[in-house]
Parts: C-alpha cells; sequence; structure tokens
C-alpha cells in the first residue's frame, strides 16, 4: 500500500520533486535540510540588516514581545498557501489520468458530490482496518491539522497576534484543543511505531516516521512559544519561536507538498473521481437498451 501510496503522489505531482523526494532518502532529507537552513539564515539576516541590530545585541537581548506577529503575517501566509497551492494545482492531473478523455456530464460530478465530502470528513474506508483505534488516532490528527490549517488561511489575524488575553477567551482554548489533537494522533503513530506490536506499525523507515515527528516538534514548540510568551520570558520565547518556524516550514513546503502524506488531499479526490467514472459507466447500458427500444 505504501508503495503504490508513493508510486501516485508521484504521479500526480507535475514538477517532478515529489518522484525524486519520495525515491531517494537523500533528497527527503537533503530538502528538509535545506528549507530549515534557508529560514534559519532568513531569521539571522532580518535582524541583524532589517533591524539592524549587532549580533552581540541579536544573541542576548529580547526585543521585546509587542512585535513578534505582524512582521510574521505574510511569511506565514506564503507558507501555509503555497503547499495548498501545489496541492490543488494537482486536481487537474488526477482528473486526466482518472477520466482518460471520457466525456463526464456535470450532472455526475454533482451527484457523487457526497462520496468527495464522506471521505473526507468521515474515512470511512479506514474504519475497516483491523487494528482497534487506528481511526480514531488518524481522525483526530486529520481534524488538527485541518483546523490549524484553516485558522492560518481565514483567521491568521486573529490567532496569530501579540494580544494577551484571558484565559477564558475562545482564541487560547481553540489553540488548546488543536494541539492537543495532533499531540495525540502524532503521538500515537509514534508510540506505535516504537512498540512495533501492531503489524502496521512494524515498518520504522525514516519516510513513516518524519511527519508525525515534525507535527509533533511543531505542536510542542508552539504551545511553548505560547507559554513563554505569556510567561513574560521575552528572549527565551524568541529563540523558541525561531525553533518553531524552521520546524514548521520543511514540514509545510516540503512533507505536505510533496511527502506521501499528501495523499490527505489525494486520496478522496481520485475516490470522488472514481465514483463519478463507475457512475456513468453504469448509466450508460441503461440508457443504451432504452435507446433500443425506441
Amino acid at each position: 500500500m505504501m508503495t503504490v501510496r508513493r508510486f501516485l503522489c508521484a504521479q500526480y505531482d507535475w514538477t517532478g520533486i515529489a518522484s525524486r523526494i519520495l525515491a531517494s532518502r537523500a533528497w527527503y532529507v537533503g530538502s528538509l535540510s535545506l528549507v530549515s537552513v534557508f529560514v534559519l539564515m532568513l531569521i539571522v539576516l532580518y535582524h541583524l540588516f532589517y533591524v539592524r541590530l549587532s549580533f552581540h545585541d541579536f544573541a542576548t537581548t529580547a526585543l521585546g514581545l509587542e512585535h513578534m506577529f505582524p512582521t510574521m503575517m505574510y511569511f506565514t501566509l506564503t507558507v501555509v498557501l503555497l503547499p495548498l497551492f501545489l496541492l490543488l494545482s494537482r486536481i487537474f492531473r488526477i482528473w486526466r489520468l482518472t477520466m482518460r478523455g471520457e466525456t463526464i456530464p456535470l450532472s455526475a460530478y454533482l451527484a457523487e458530490a457526497r462520496t468527495y465530502v464522506l471521505h473526507s470528513v468521515t474515512h470511512t474506508l479506514l474504519r475497516k482496518c483491523p487494528e482497534r483505534g487506528r481511526w480514531t488516532g488518524h481522525w483526530l490528527l486529520a481534524l488538527g491539522v485541518s483546523m490549524i490549517l484553516a485558522i492560518k488561511v481565514f483567521g491568521l489575524r486573529w490567532f496569530q497576534t501579540d494580544n494577551i488575553y484571558p484565559f477564558y477567551h475562545p482564541q487560547r482554548w481553540l489553540g488548546y484543543m488543536v494541539t492537543t489533537l495532533i499531540l495525540y494522533g502524532a503521538g500515537s503513530i509514534l508510540v506505535c511505531h516504537i512498540r512495533g506490536e501492531k503489524e502496521i506499525c512494524k515498518t520504522r523507515g525514516l519516510e513513516d516516521l518524519m511527519f508525525p515527528i515534525l507535527l509533533l516538534l511543531t505542536a510542542l514548540s508552539g504551545i511553548a512559544v505560547h507559554i513563554l510568551r505569556y510567561a513574560g520570558f521575552a528572549l527565551t520565547c524568541h529563540y523558541v519561536y525561531a525553533l518553531h518556524i524552521v520546524i514548521a516550514t520543511p514540514m509545510l513546503v516540503v512533507e505536505m507538498s510533496f511527502g506521501k502524506w499528501s495523499h490527505m488531499v489525494y486520496r478522496p479526490l481520485a475516490l470522488y473521481f472514481q465514483a463519478v467514472k463507475e457512475r456513468v459507466s453504469q448509466q450508460a447500458p441503461a440508457q443504451e437498451v432504452v435507446s433500443n427500444a425506441v
């Protein structure tokens, strides 16, 4: 299954990058490392040449917590929207490979729209997995990732803010909920692979573990930034925030854009297009019988 998943992810990607990353560990690790180093360089250059701090001040002096997020607004949007654009740009390729030039009426696409929603929201086929609890962890992880992506796209100014909110504020509790979902989902995957008791978790390749590890580190560093900011530890908060960005950016730009975990977008689309194709093929014999009778 994993081999087929990697093969299809490579076929759907029109850039050719996915095929290299999925076929070569050197390309995979090198791409993640390159983006991390690039982001780290941007952080350093920004403070040294744009903010005009001396290197000594940059290493020892906190800039204050009130300016952390406004400057990061456009960077965050770019890092989130670029992977989404790349994934969505492959819809036409998935459609073309599935339909292979067949003429499909619009009514068939509309009639099977529920198929796409069903597989996107419920992950119903995963319920057939005999491994107990796998569906729950998978669904909660997908929910947490979907929620944080939606927040970053549609509610960034509300969520990524310098405002200090009271403990009961919904912005804080939404963040805590998303963090809990991701920590539980990613943590359960890693624990399963570490124990190696279940058949599905006996494979421990780097490519299988990297995404949950990056998710776990992103969530942990993100909640650490939140705690440190509210506690007033400005210098430590800035360093942890830089670490958070260095971890999260390659996860989004490389892993979610080109890695095998992009199947979270591809899989429901492929099932949807296949359902549309089957609906049309089933309707064709019935229409032929009616035509012959007439």
